[in-house]
């Protein structure tokens, strides 16, 4: 048998209960869907947006809508037992648009294909697959639940300014603590400029105007960073005390440069 888990272009995060009104009264999910809408004047660097997750023993034909804001789409897919093949269809040119072999196994298989496609797999055991998306269109995520919730309020917020010459900057910053005492972050109007591998720090320092400072001052690796445009939640570790909350910071990894940051105040 097997089971479809998710395969839609709006997407609920999954709640934490064992059942419907639990996952919807979930207070770290989206107030609403999430809706991906392509803005071609404000392009964000490519990231990948989960389609679907499937699994299952056996064979399995699956049809799928990708969005024709898509670059292009993925399938990563696995297999505990037996053998497998995975192919997409319309069937792509490109060398990596099937996989096959005797498991376990894993691999992945992508094309350009937007609109109506299908994901056939061919099985005599356990296997999984992944299927993602790449956009570079500005993320829309809603609030968090509890970001609205009686208890809820906000302790701090800032704008964001840049830190290195021609990197961009601009948007809020907002610290919450939610109801039950977690803290939480909110990037509303954000705009950076377009790159890889950033991530979000928390900072103790309140006004980091130099990389140098930032990398010097104790920092809290908290996410990568969803998207380079949009608005978007993150929350902090559960033991992170208000008072070592001193500003946001968007960090490039792999050459260590901080981009912009936001004094929470």
């Amino acid at each position: 048998m097997t089971v479809l888990v998710a395969a839609s272009l709006t997407l609920t995060p999954a709640g934490c209960g064992g059942d419907d009104d639990a996952k919807r009264q979930d207070p770290f999910a989206a107030a609403k869907r999430r809706v991906l809408t392509l803005d071609p004047g404000r392009a964000a660097a490519p990231r990948w947006e989960p389609v679907a997750r499937l699994e299952g023993t056996g064979d399995r034909t699956e049809g799928l809508e990708i969005s024709s804001a898509a670059i292009q789409w993925r399938v990563r897919w696995r297999c505990s037992s037996g053998r497998v093949t995975v192919s997409i269809a319309p069937r792509p040119r490109a060398a990596n648009a099937r996989g096959e072999g005797r498991c376990p196994k894993r691999g992945t298989a992508s094309s350009i294909q937007t609109g109506a496609v299908r994901l056939n797999v061919a099985a005599t055991g356990r296997w999984s697959a992944v299927v993602e998306q790449q956009v570079d269109t500005d993320l829309h995520e809603r609030p968090l639940r509890a970001m609205h919730t009686p208890g809820a309020r906000v302790l701090a917020r800032g704008r964001f300014y840049a830190i290195q010459q021609n990197i961009d900057g601009q948007g809020e910053a907002l610290l919450y603590r939610l109801p039950a005492g977690r803290l939480a972050l909110r990037l509303e109007d954000f705009r950076t400029s377009a790159n890889a591998d950033l991530f979000v720090r928390i900072s103790e320092s309140r006004t980091p105007r130099r990389t140098k400072r930032s990398a010097a001052t104790p920092e809290v690796k908290l996410a990568r960073l969803k998207s380079t445009v949009g608005d978007q939640n993150y929350l902090l570790p559960k033991r992170l005390d208000r008072n070592a909350v001193g500003s946001v910071v968007i960090w490039n990894e792999p050459v260590q440069t901080a981009y912009t940051a936001a004094t929470l105040r």
